[in-house]
């Protein structure tokens, strides 16, 4: 392994990460926060859930997959962000 960064892969052979990664995630998890984190803890606990970052919507799955296949039947050139439910760390895609 050469060490390059290399943007997640789904199942699919999609790619979503653009721009800068830290402020998506910032942004992301900021709107999870406010609109969807206690809610979400209790209805969904260990899910994964992908937010659009253009329409601040949630798509729920049981896994990351599931969430970013949800999201991108809707709006497939989104900019999002991926959390596990309950977790206190950044999701990270492989």
């Amino acid at each position: 392994m050469t060490g390059a960064s290399h943007p997640p892969r789904f199942k699919d052979g999609g790619t979503r990460m653009t721009g800068n990664s830290k402020q998506t995630a910032e942004k992301g998890y900021a709107i999870y926060k406010q609109k969807y984190r206690e809610e979400y803890e209790q209805l969904y606990p260990s899910e994964f859930v992908a937010i659009d970052l253009s329409t601040e919507k949630a798509y729920v799955a049981h896994t990351p997959e599931g969430a970013v296949k949800l999201l991108q039947k809707e709006n497939p050139q989104s900019v999002f962000h991926l959390i596990k439910v309950g977790s206190q760390e950044v999701f990270r895609a492989a």
